[in-house]
């Protein structure tokens, strides 16, 4: 046989070679599954957690968001922060932006009564004296101590001890609790006094102010 064909013969065999030994690597290696998206793995969690006994049918729970957090949150350079309002008793906190209002409703949810959870508008002054406050002294955190109280709940408070007015203008929403973080309770008091139309009742012990939108008038809390 000429010495071109024995060549063409083994360049035939050693390429037939090459070509099953890589079949079997092939085989050999542990499939490889197709890319994961970024919601897999949250989709797993989820099928975790509803595979924990007494989960079954549960959703997962998810944090309030209200209107105010919404996309004018990440437009800080236009719209930068002003404040937070912070309930102390629900834990909730609502952004406040220098150029964007919240809604009444994410208001209302937050002011609260924090005995039945039943809600009522409060007074639009209320909020306004606050926000005055807040850029007076530049206080990034607003503590709400009680704002809208149901007549229900004032009385319980009442009869538990509590130095609460009967005809507490809590029980209408014409009045809010509130403390700054950049300013104790005698020096914001004072200013608001100066500067608010209304009731201001300042407790150095608690450092909280009360503000209503009744008579100008004027004490000292415990």
């Amino acid at each position: 046989m000429p010495m071109v064909a024995y060549g063409a013969v083994f360049l035939v065999g050693v390429l037939f070679m090459r070509t099953a030994f890589a079949d079997k690597e092939r085989e050999e290696m542990p499939g490889e599954s197709a890319p994961q998206s970024i919601e897999d793995p949250l989709k797993d969690l989820l099928r975790e957690e509803q595979s924990v006994p007494g989960a079954a049918g549960k959703t997962p729970k998810v944090d309030k968001v209200y209107p105010a957090m919404g996309p004018v949150a990440r437009r800080r350079g236009l719209n930068p922060l002003l404040t937070t309002l912070f309930n102390v008793h629900s834990k909730e906190a609502l952004p406040i932006f220098a150029k964007q209002r919240p809604s009444m409703r994410a208001l209302n949810e937050l002011f609260r009564c924090r005995g039945f959870a039943f809600v009522k508008e409060l007074d639009p002054r209320l909020f306004e004296a606050v926000l005055a406050a807040v850029r007076e002294f530049e206080s990034p955190r607003v503590n709400i101590i009680s704002a809208y109280r149901s007549p229900k709940f004032n009385d319980s408070l009442s009869k538990k001890g509590r130095r609460v007015a009967a005809e507490s203008r809590h029980t209408r929403g014409e009045a809010i609790d509130f403390g700054l973080t950049t300013v104790n309770a005698q020096e914001l008091g004072k200013w608001l006094w100066d500067n608010f139309e209304g009731g201001v009742g300042t407790y150095k012990h608690d450092n909280f102010v009360h503000i209503d939108v009744g008579p100008k008038r004027r004490w000292q809390g415990k």
